[in-house]
């Protein structure tokens, strides 16, 4: 099978060779990227990807202006976390409901195809840990014998 196989790979590769067309020497050379206007396919996708990633995290882990007339900075991701931290979200206050946020149970139906309840208060966080209460000793309770006739 091996042999066969490779017999017949010879023989394309020959015939191949002995039937391609000459080329002129006034024939065009072959078009290369550069011949092509904007934008063009990616030669090198991996390197593209590594310089993008390089770029995103310098971004990420650098101060720099975003708009710097009208003095819109952005700052390393560290440094917005501790600022948050400091100062807290802020919040209109026409749009601090009670009703706002988690403090109802969404309603509508989920993706299982069940209904999802609402008007409860959301019972999504974390649940208290629940003490097992002591076995408590069986009681004996007095079943009626059946009769014979199939009544109690």
């Amino acid at each position: 099978m091996n042999a066969s196989m490779w017999a017949m790979f010879r023989a394309l590769q020959h015939f191949e060779r002995t039937s391609e067309p000459a080329v002129s020497p006034l024939a065009a050379p072959a078009a290369q990227v550069k011949d092509f206007p904007a934008p063009s396919l990616q030669t090198t996708p991996w390197t593209d990807l590594k310089t993008f990633r390089a770029e995103q995290l310098s971004h990420a882990e650098n101060y720099g202006w975003v708009d710097e007339k009208l003095g819109i900075a952005h700052v390393p991701i560290a440094k917005a976390k501790e600022m948050l931290l400091k100062k807290g979200i802020p919040v209109r206050p026409e749009l601090a409901e009670e009703a706002e946020g988690t403090h109802v149970a969404a309603t509508g139906e989920s993706n299982g195809g069940r209904t999802i309840p609402a008007g409860g208060p959301d019972k999504s966080g974390a649940v208290a840990p629940v003490s097992p209460k002591p076995a408590e000793p069986a009681k004996a309770e007095s079943v009626p014998a059946k009769k014979p006739g199939g009544g109690l």
